[in-house]
């Protein structure tokens, strides 16, 4: 096949797996880290970026995730700046499938330096067909389909251009491109922590290209090998130094509920649990059929006694993996030749590495992403057992026709998936067939039913995540707020305090138990768990304006203008918080400051109904009354059915003097709402002159 067919074909391949993922919307990880995230916005300054984690908290804080990577942050707002400055999923998802499309094509050169000691008619092909399984595999939806993924895709490029310029460097002998490919990985590891290991595939890719050839060890440890290996463990030890530096040399705080494994006081228990999540990723790289947007709480249980018949899979996996280096080892040592075959297994495996809780805890069980790049290395064996395969039987169709029925599979199962990334809904229930003893799972159906007003299947399925899990706090935290609403305030009290018992710095709840004991007339606690929860979420725009409407309802009206002042500092799209200030303001006769801060609250809020209403009530008492009705008939253009807007430009108009034009809106808010008893005696008022 000739080299521009293999990359058009690879990327078409790609395009017809994801084509369908540009309808996508914004959904899971997807609204932390971009949607409510305010560093994705062209008006938070570039520094920011680079002080916060992936959700946009301060990374030297407790609270945050530590995760850090400013450039995908970066990738994201170039994304709002070509939307012209607005959140367009399909922007965002259409990014997503040029970028995977972009990978796909770099793994053809990348498996082509595996196999310069093949000859050279099977050299294309079996990078070819290496490449197209890689594309069709549907391990790789969460990455593309799910907006978040981008930080694994653009990692996992770098990876890659990092190891083709190492080779470059290699064969010229060139110190430039040995730089080039260290601040490659610097780059790499600011879209996603884990490309940190492409130093460590650069220098074992280093020791296959010394020995491709029958040579000695003693001759391939000279001064220019040692000194150039000794450089990438530098780097790497460097770049790590200030990884850890920018959070403070501080870990995330992770919990029970996360990585269940990391939490047991048991070695026995991490042994065999780890072993047997190691050998699940590597059954989705075989059979990708379990596909789960979350793998934690409860999904795999512990192995934590020797009945449990899994320790037999557990053991089968650590035997046949021993004996296989064991093979590899022994042909090495005896041929000096070290295959193309073992560095499939490096770009498999050493990716990996920061997944697998061998250096340090992971806030996962399993997590698809992660195998973006060891599928690659996957991928590559699988085509070469292939070939083997293929020559030992003499069929060389068969061979080919079989792998190509296999992508033919993925390709289709690759598609299916993708349809279930496009909405939560979906998602959420395809995540039950996999895992219906995930609390998490049960967690998000509900929370989604809650979102569409069904609530009694939210109360159904909060109830179940906390039966399968009774330390779930974001479940007790989420049902409480059903409670709530449904003025069953004790009930909901004990569940906030239970939440806060399980994490004491979760400011929602905090900000929650607020509002209940707001309801149940207790103030100063109230008052103190709102500064609570500000104490461990320092922006936090809705709990600044719970509080304010504390500080109203005791009339500290200073102390009220000054909560919502934060509010919209952090969120000034936060209408309900700009409303309460204009209302405010206009109640202690402050009308000209009222009108001010009105302009401002307009150009972040242009098509809020309720800022257009407020203005123009404001407007009204200083007898501006073209103004205010302007302001009026643009609050009614945008919501006309609210009789109350009706109703107070019939006032205005009343005021003003135009009789017909006030008793038309009286009768049209009526008509609306024939219950409004002030309407109805303005109405009488007028029709009696």
């Amino acid at each position: 096949m000739e080299k521009s067919w293999k990359y058009i074909t690879i990327s078409v391949s790609a395009f017809i797996c994801y084509c369908n993922t540009l309808w996508g919307s914004f959904l899971f990880d997807d609204t932390e880290a971009i949607v409510k995230n305010r560093d994705v916005l062209p008006s938070t300054s570039i520094g920011e970026i680079f002080k916060n984690d992936f959700w946009g908290t301060d990374i030297s804080l407790n609270s945050s995730h530590k995760s850090y990577r400013p450039l995908t942050i970066l990738s994201y707002r170039l994304n709002v700046i070509y939307s012209n400055n607005i959140l367009d999923s399909f922007q965002f998802h259409a990014t997503n499938v040029i970028l995977y499309g972009l990978l796909c094509l770099l793994t053809i050169p990348v498996f082509e330096l595996f196999l310069k000691k093949r000859k050279h008619e099977y050299i294309n092909e079996i990078a070819f067909m290496s490449s197209l399984l890689f594309t069709v595999h549907p391990v790789h939806t969460e990455s593309v389909a799910a907006i978040v993924g981008r930080a694994d895709i653009l990692g996992s490029i770098l990876f890659l251009v990092t190891l083709l310029l190492y080779h470059g460097c290699l064969q010229k002998n060139s110190v430039l491109l040995l730089f080039m490919a260290i601040f490659t990985t610097i780059a790499a590891v600011l879209c996603k922590e884990n490309a940190i290991m492409a130093l460590v595939m650069c220098m074992a890719y280093d020791i296959f290209q010394q020995k491709k050839k029958k040579r000695s060890w003693e001759n391939m440890l000279n001064l220019y090998f040692i000194s150039r290996n000794l450089i990438l463990v530098f780097s790497g030890s460097l770049i790590l130094y200030y990884r850890l530096k920018i959070m403070n040399f501080e870990g995330p705080i992770f919990t029970s509920i996360d990585n269940p494994a990391a939490f047991s006081e048991t070695f026995f228990v991490k042994v065999f649990t780890y072993s047997y999540i190691y050998i699940l990723n590597l059954l989705i790289l075989i059979w990708p059929n379990w596909l789960c947007f979350d793998w934690s709480m409860g999904c795999i249980p512990l192995i934590e006694n020797f009945c449990d018949i899994r320790i037999v899979v557990v053991c089968l996996f650590w035997i046949l993996s021993i004996a296989a280096v064991y093979k590899s080892l022994k042909k090495i040592y005896i041929t000096g030749l070290i295959d193309g075959s073992v560095m499939g297994i490096c770009l498999m495996v050493l990716p990996f590495i920061p997944a697998s809780n061998l250096f340090f805890v992971v806030g996962f069980v399993i997590a698809e992403r992660t195998l973006l790049l060891p599928s690659a290395g996957f991928c590559f064996l699988v085509v070469i057992g292939f070939y083997k395969l293929g020559k030992k039987l003499n069929k060389k169709k068969i061979r080919k026709t079989n792998f190509y029925i296999l992508c033919i599979i993925f390709a289709c199962r690759t598609i299916m998936r993708n349809f279930e990334w496009l909405k939560e809904e979906t998602l959420f229930s395809s995540a039950l067939e996999v895992c219906p003893l995930n609390a998490k799972v049960h967690y998000n159906i509900a929370k989604v039913a809650a979102d569409q007003d069904l609530k009694e299947l939210a109360f159904v399925e909060y109830r179940k995540a906390l039966e399968l899990n009774p330390n779930y706090e974001q479940a007790m935290n989420n049902l409480a707020n059903l409670l709530r609403e449904e003025k069953k305030y004790v009930e909901a009290e004990n569940l906030l305090r239970k939440s806060l018992d399980v994490r004491p710095n979760f400011a929602a709840a905090w900000m929650n138990l607020g509002i209940v004991l707001t309801n149940l007339n207790n103030s100063k606690e109230a008052e103190y768990c709102y500064k609570t929860a500000i104490k461990y979420r320092s922006r936090y725009p809705d709990c600044y304006y719970n509080l304010g409407n504390l500080y109203l309802d005791q009339k500290r009206n200073e102390e009220a203008l000054k909560a919502w002042e934060m509010a919209v500092f952090y969120r000034p799209t936060h209408v309900a918080a700009w409303s309460n200030t204009l209302v405010l303001l206009d109640s202690m006769k402050r009308y000209q400051e009222a009108l001010d801060l009105a302009k401002t609250a307009l150009s972040y809020n242009p098509l809020s109904p309720a800022l257009h209403f407020s203005i123009a009530n404001t407007l009204g008492k200083v007898q501006e009354f073209d103004r205010a009705e302007a302001h009026f008939l643009e609050a009614i253009n945008l919501n006309s059915n609210n009789a109350l807007y009706v109703s107070n430009l019939g006032v205005l108009y009343h005021r003003w003097g135009k009789l017909d034009k006030a008793r038309s809106m009286y009768q049209r808010a009526l008509k609306i709402d024939p219950n409004m008893k002030t309407t109805q005696l303005n109405l009488r008022k007028l029709n009696r002159r």
